[in-house]
């Protein structure tokens, strides 16, 4: 027995039946992956049969790896058409995918393997603007495309909408949150807290005189529905939450929270519901250097969230803050009845604004996305019809520490950042962040209308679904002997290259920021 299976196995190797495989799996190749009549000589019906049905199970097997693959694709994908092609390419042909043709799958892969070799990183410059400016003018030509995107937008818009007014601020840096709590006072609005939407830090880093490292001033956003001359009130209140510290007590495996979890949860405390909340906003923080040719440093601009604010008028919520400093870890449960909406910016604002150093593309390549994460915010309330005093947070923000230049040495401009104005009527170099829009408002059925027609609006008009990739509340990781210690960060300094290159930071500026804020670490 022994003998024979070796005489067998010398035959099959013999040159000519080597040939004669190689020449028949041309032919199979040739005729669509399928076997030839030749292959197929001899056979009983019942084995064609059998051979027809394994054909038939392999396509529908196929077909639903396929429909898995675009599933994933299309959660991955914040932005489809045209921007979403340019960002990522095309969405993946499910015919092709499907396709048991070796020949067509031989061709389709020769293709992408040139299309990956002259793009290897994925990063592309803007296209060219779809059609030809109307005008050479910047301020003009942002002018015509943001009313065309209006003009887009009116068939959405809530029946019944409060007016959004965008009030920016150079505040210092040291002292924002009194000088914020005073400006407030000073319009009048810490009187009128049922006509603002929110307060929010905005996520740039405008450089001082001193280098890229210091900040000369910082910016805030007042977003509200009032006209100006309101008589001056009282300075409103500030309460300010490290992100650092453990507020909320979490066990290992348990959702750890959303910023304005902790926000709310204060309010509740204070008995201050959104009619009288001026605004819940997370607090970035900045790192910054030039680098350094001697020990091999690139340049970075990372900013992360460092904390948050609470403000609402002064007389309220005495003691409150001191309350739960003495009292934490609290327990921190999502608030009922509130709606807590995070959109992803981040990657329209890679279409629209590719260069943190530089201000958005005008002509942009894809007019019918908005420039500025404030536009993209600005239309959310209208198309929802929030209203202000149902609105505790209207924020552009960021949620993880990133890179804002860019990250990885090779991708970003490496030539002085590019001067804008700023709230002060001063001209400064600016690096433009931000990754996220967030909206937390008391909920109602008319809000749930609402975000249905932002849903259309999102799919049919701006061609995006920007809940993709936001994690709320995920699962707290159990804390581990790595995250202590040179070993940790040798480990971490390993991922940076291949983080970087996705805009995320995970090296050593801001060290100390935990990944979960406010509930690190989780409790033993």
């Amino acid at each position: 027995m022994a003998f024979e299976k070796l005489r067998q196995a010398a035959q099959a190797m013999s040159p000519a039946n080597i040939k004669r495989g190689i020449e028949l799996s041309r032919q199979s190749i040739a005729n669509g992956g399928r076997l030839t009549e030749e292959q197929m000589a001899g056979w009983t019906p019942e084995q064609r049969a059998q051979y027809e049905a394994q054909v038939e199970e392999a396509r529908r097997q196929q077909a639903a790896v396929a429909d898995r693959i675009i599933e994933a694709e299309r959660a991955r994908r914040v932005l489809f058409g045209p921007a979403g092609d340019h960002l990522y390419g095309p969405l993946p042909d499910r015919e092709r995918l499907t396709d048991l043709d070796l020949h067509n799958q031989l061709q389709a892969s020769r293709f992408e393997l040139r299309v990956a070799l002259s793009n290897p990183f994925g990063r592309k410059a803007a296209p060219s603007p779809p059609t030809p400016p109307v005008s050479g003018d910047r301020e003009a030509q942002y002018a015509h495309e943001r009313a065309q995107r209006a003009e887009a937008r009116t068939p959405y818009l809530a029946p019944q909408r409060w007016p959004v007014v965008m009030t920016r601020l150079a505040l210092d840096r040291k002292r924002f949150v009194q000088d914020l709590a005073n400006w407030l006072g000073q319009a009048g609005l810490s009187a009128r807290p049922d006509l603002v939407y929110g307060i929010y830090r905005v996520p740039d880093h405008i450089v001082g005189s001193w280098g890229i490292g210091r900040a000369a001033v910082v910016e805030w956003e007042v977003v509200h529905a009032a006209a100006p001359g309101m008589p001056p009130a009282p300075p409103a209140f500030g309460a300010v939450f490290d992100a650092r510290v453990r507020w909320a007590a979490r066990l290992a495996g348990e959702p750890s929270i959303v910023d304005e979890d902790l926000g709310l949860d204060y309010l509740r405390a204070a008995d201050v519901g959104p009619e009288q909340c001026l605004g819940i906003a997370r607090i970035p923080v900045v790192d910054a250097s030039t680098g350094s040719s001697e020990d091999g440093t690139d340049p970075y601009v990372v900013i992360g969230v460092g904390s948050q604010v609470v403000l609402h008028p002064s007389h309220l919520g005495a003691g409150i803050a001191a309350q739960m400093e003495r009292q934490r870890p609290l327990q921190v449960l999502p608030a009922p009845g509130v709606h807590v909406e995070v959109l992803n910016w981040s990657d329209v604002r890679r279409v629209v604004a590719p260069q943190p150093d530089k201000r958005f593309l005008v002509p942009s390549p894809f007019p019918y996305l908005p420039s500025t994460g404030a536009e993209l915010l600005e239309s959310y309330l209208a198309v929802v019809g929030v209203r202000p005093s149902d609105c505790y947070s209207a924020q552009v923000t960021l949620d993880q520490p990133s890179d804002i230049r860019g990250g990885f040495a090779g991708f970003f401009s490496t030539g002085s950042a590019e001067p804008e104005m700023c709230a002060d009527g001063k001209v400064r170099k600016r690096y433009r962040g931000g990754s996220r829009i967030v909206v937390v408002y008391r909920d109602s059925l008319d809000y749930v209308a609402g975000r249905e027609r932002w849903a259309a609006y999102e799919r049919e008009v701006l061609q995006a679904s920007l809940s993709n990739r936001i994690t709320l509340r995920d699962p707290i990781a159990q804390q581990s002997a790595l995250d202590k210690g040179i070993l940790r960060a040798v480990l971490r300094g390993a991922e940076t290259v291949g983080s970087m290159v996705d805009g995320d930071w995970q090296g050593e500026p801001l060290p100390d920021l935990p990944y979960y804020r406010y509930c690190w670490p989780p409790l033993q």
